[in-house]
């Protein structure tokens, strides 16, 4: 298997269905992935065989959804060489990943990461992927506001979208801090660690995926989870920096 694909989630009944239609339809374009869905919840919302190339694990909880932790636990079932944390709400619009394989296999010294464009539907049938890329909005927010750019080129902040690790330099790197609760930072900070100071972290224009729409969700985007995850990764960051200084 080539890339092992994590999907961690809760409640999003129609995200899924949309994310199992790509993948089912395409599963032929993409034999050399594997799709490890790991949801969090009271009881399981998949009672069947998901699929080719599928795999399915219930985490069964109700209390703050701690992504991270869920990943660590995908992990240990997905085979691939390549990993990548992927959410249940993106669809790639060329609908396979052989771009993203081709240029993430040309050089050990790069992690390669894409773009999302923000589509107004919380559902799209796969055959409507091509008039809703027309449609679709940059996130302004996270692409184009001059803090976030400052991030990345002053301060040294990485984010990327569905970045694919090299499954043995991620368990290296000590994969997802399950410290890490709610939405924010384990992704950045997870980057941060496994590029270090060999690697780089390159995005590429033509690594598109549309990010469906949803509501904010109680337990995941809640401001005071955020600020505790921002706490830690900056205490985080400044460990490492005395490290570094250190030596």
């Amino acid at each position: 298997m080539t890339l092992s694909l994590l999907v961690a989630y809760r409640n999003r009944p129609l995200h899924l269905k949309c994310l199992l239609e790509w993948f089912t339809k395409t599963v032929h374009i993409n034999p050399g992935i594997e799709l490890v869905l790991i949801e969090s919840s009271p009881r399981p919302s998949i009672v069947k065989d998901p699929g080719k190339n599928i795999k399915y694990v219930h985490v069964q909880e109700d209390g703050i959804f701690n992504k991270a932790r869920l990943l660590n636990i995908g992990l240990g079932y997905s085979v691939g060489k390549l990993v990548s944390s992927y959410d249940v709400d993106l669809i790639p619009i060329d609908l396979s990943f052989k771009k993203h394989l081709l240029l993430a296999e040309e050089s050990d010294v790069l992690l390669v990461s894409g773009y999302r464009l923000n589509c107004e539907k919380e559902y799209i049938n796969v055959e409507e992927i091509e008039e809703e890329r027309l449609q679709a909005a940059i996130c302004v927010k996270e692409e184009c506001c001059e803090s976030f750019l400052r991030e990345q080129l002053v301060e040294g902040h990485r984010y990327g979208v569905i970045p694919l690790f090299n499954r043995e330099r991620l368990i290296k790197a000590g994969a997802w801090d399950e410290r890490f609760e709610g939405w924010g930072a384990e992704d950045k900070d997870l980057i941060e660690r496994y590029l270090g100071g060999t690697r780089y972290l390159v995005r590429c224009p033509d690594l598109i995926y549309l990010h469906l729409n949803h509501e904010e969700t109680a337990g995941w985007n809640d401001l005071a989870l955020t600020r505790k995850n921002d706490s830690l990764y900056y205490e985080k960051r400044a460990q490492r920096k005395m490290m570094k200084e250190s030596k």
